[in-house]
């Protein structure tokens, strides 16, 4: 049950291509945690929403470049991902960053941000929803 924002700057991605690396980046987020991409009860519960930063409004210490970083920002509930599963998560996001915009010479090309939401923070519909009703809701068996 991931939450996945990504930042990038106007012009980054067409709309396309941002289609393809949310598709790309959501179904590594839902591989880590274990369920099948091609479930759409898990497909159903990732959300993602991207957002678009004016070009001149990134800065990386007080420069502003042509090509700034992507951040990516996954929000899972506490348990969802362990640390093996974190560390895979970040070649497999590296993997999709360098495939559609390249590494950067000397810099890096993004931010992933891996947070997670403490036992009863995660909820909706008037429900708190423990790991547990997470993992069944996605078809998840660990």
């Amino acid at each position: 049950m991931p939450l996945i924002r990504v930042t990038a700057q106007e012009g980054t991605f067409d709309k396309a291509t941002q289609n393809k690396f949310i598709e790309e980046v959501t179904n590594a987020v839902l591989t880590a945690e274990g369920a099948d991409p091609k479930n759409s009860g898990a497909q159903s519960l990732a959300w993602a929403y991207f957002t678009e930063q004016k070009k001149g409004d990134i800065y990386v210490g007080t420069e502003i470049f042509d090509t700034p970083p992507v951040l990516i920002r996954v929000t899972t509930p506490i348990g969802s991902l362990n640390s093996d599963e974190n560390s895979e998560l970040a070649k497999s996001i590296n993997a999709i960053v360098n495939d559609f915009i390249g590494p950067y010479e000397n810099r890096l090309n993004h931010w992933l941000l891996m947070d997670e939401i403490p036992a009863s923070g995660w909820a909706s519909n008037g429900i708190v929803f423990s790991i547990e009703d997470v993992r069944s809701a996605m078809n998840i068996s660990k």
